[in-house]
């Protein structure tokens, strides 16, 4: 910093940073961000899903099983076979659950979707600033693209599927895409 600088303020960008580039990078930028909340949120329903489709026949058959060894007990009637094959199954579908943690994943994405979330509401709320009450584009791109390198590395890892859905949906072009 020069000694003349040292006594003056920095002033705001007047806009001039704002070109059409930087405003287009900005926007593809908002419409990524949208396409991995939708396909975070998308996986998180169905990891929550797959929680329930698993959990609840462990617990039906976990009890199928409690309810029919007592009533072998008071009825004296051997049903081994039935019931030695739905505690198997009651004990791999509580194993499942357990190994494959869908509820923990369900979580997990969901938090990377109100990441992703609010990074689309920052980037919104830059779009509709005067150009001029937007800083300077450098430092804004720096920070969102900081913030999208950070979510990214903490989410876990969304299907291909999934985000190719997502991306069609949003207009999202892959960078092999791009013209």
């Amino acid at each position: 910093m020069d000694s003349e600088d040292a006594g003056q303020e920095v002033s705001p960008s007047d806009g001039r940073d704002w070109d059409a580039q930087v405003a287009h990078l900005l926007e593809d930028w908002h419409k990524r961000a949208y396409a991995a909340q939708a396909a975070h949120y998308a996986s998180a329903d169905l990891f929550r899903l797959l929680n329930y489709f698993v959990g609840v026949p462990a617990v039906v058959f976990a009890s199928i099983v409690g309810t029919a060894i007592f009533a072998d007990l008071a009825n004296d009637r051997p049903r081994a076979l039935v019931v030695g094959t739905v505690s198997i199954l009651a004990a791999v579908l509580a194993a499942l659950q357990t190994f494959l943690r869908f509820s923990e994943r369900a979580a997990q994405h969901a938090t990377a979707a109100d990441w992703y979330s609010a990074i689309r509401r920052g980037i919104e709320q830059t779009l509709h600033l005067p150009v001029e009450s937007r800083g300077k584009a450098k430092d804004c791109l720096d920070e969102v693209r900081k913030e999208m390198n950070r979510v990214t590395q903490d989410s876990p890892e969304l299907s291909i599927r999934l985000w190719k859905r997502e991306a069609k949906r949003f207009g999202v072009k892959e960078p092999m895409e791009l013209p």
